[in-house]
């Protein structure tokens, strides 16, 4: 079992059977595709990942695309040269998605857990074994329903929600305001995401209102290449500042933003910063410089467990981000990540990701499969 050399590598493509919603008014709905990938290796061990990518008119074949080019490179090679294999596939000459890096990069980590007979949050240093999720909202019709949501969710035992809204600073100050007078003195941890649509005057004048009302951050006010206005967001308000975390993921860009204090908090995602490897450095240096990693899991399940036992690995990081809408990321797998009545997501108990996922429903839907 020591060698685990890979022998076969699968990827499927698939449609979900839910279709989400939307995260800002003006997006459609988005066309959603699963793209799985399976890493097989002579010892019978077999390492899992997934990851999703949205597009408007059809399914994306891209990431299967690109990894039919890397797959080759893996074949013969050790499950174990997992630092060596990132760097080589790491975008130099000929850019590459930083996704279809994450799969290979995620279903090495999966298959050096089992191997080591251990959930993968346990092999990465576990600090604990649950974390506090928050409720990520769709879109919602108004700032009564919003209200009302917060109500509902609060039922089933969260204690922190992130609003999706507007992204109108007008409309979506009179939401915060009307969430404040229902709830404020309720102590929940409340988010804002406006999807990198405010210019530089709304982001000040949006957070100065969530600065009043204690909020617990403000996520992607601006466009994430926007440095320097991120700099001037994060000197001047006292509510903390993230950014989207999608573009500005490269560990080396990472470690510059931190550097020039352009947020409060780092956000990032397992699943678009190339895997689990560079998040990990990500996570350590800013605990080393005292900024905590707001880590994205939005997705299907298995970004979901990869972030998740990341987060659960690291003392530096908060929240597990729970989407409403959960049943939509939940395709083919049969013991999702949901929080229990008390708002908390606990670890899988199985070894590696530990989640189980039902490879026959994947396969007889898929609308395109790779074996090599």
């Amino acid at each position: 079992m020591n060698d685990l050399i890979i022998d076969r590598v699968e990827v499927y493509v698939c449609r979900p059977t839910q279709r989400g919603s939307t995260w800002t008014p003006d997006q459609p709905d988005p066309c959603t595709t699963h793209t799985f990938l399976r890493v097989l290796t002579r010892e019978g061990i077999v390492g899992t990942a997934g990851t999703d990518s949205y597009t408007f008119h059809g399914p994306d074949m891209v990431l299967a695309e690109t990894l039919r080019d890397m797959i080759p490179d893996l074949k013969g090679r050790s499950a174990h040269e997992r630092a060596t294999l990132w760097q080589h596939f790491k975008p130099k000459a000929y850019a590459r998605s930083a996704q279809a890096q994450a799969l290979i990069d995620v279903a090495l980590w999966d298959i050096a857990a089992q191997a080591c007979g251990q959930p993968l949050h346990k092999m990465l240093g576990s600090q604990r074994n649950q974390i506090e999720a928050y409720a990520s909202t769709p879109v919602l019709a108004s700032p009564q329903a919003y209200v009302e949501y917060v109500s509902e969710w609060v039922e089933k035992g969260f204690r922190a929600l992130k609003f999706h809204c507007w992204c109108e600073a007008d409309n979506d100050v009179q939401m915060v305001e009307a969430v404040h007078r229902a709830h404020g003195e309720k102590g929940l941890a409340l988010m804002l995401d406006v999807e990198q649509k405010y210019d530089l005057a709304a982001a000040l004048r949006v957070g100065g209102v969530l600065s009043e009302c204690d909020y617990t951050w403000f996520e992607a006010p601006l466009d994430d290449y926007d440095l320097a206005g991120y700099q001037a967001l994060t000197k001047k308000l006292s509510v903390p500042v993230l950014a989207a975390g999608n573009t500005i993921a490269d560990p080396l860009l990472v470690d510059y933003a931190m550097d020039n204090h352009c947020w409060s908090r780092v956000r990032i995602d397992a699943m678009t910063c190339g895997g689990i490897t560079p998040a990990l450095a990500i996570m350590q240096r800013a605990a080393q410089i005292g900024l905590k990693v707001e880590l994205q899991s939005w997705g299907h399940s298995l970004a979901q467990a990869a972030n998740l036992h990341l987060m659960l690995s690291q003392p530096n990081c908060t929240y597990f981000e729970q989407a409403c809408e959960f049943e939509a990321f939940e395709f083919a797998t049969a013991n999702p990540i949901r929080a229990n009545d008390q708002g908390m997501v606990t670890a899988p108990v199985l070894n590696g990701l530990g989640l189980e996922i039902e490879w026959s429903a994947i396969q007889s839907t898929a609308l395109a499969q790779l074996y090599v």
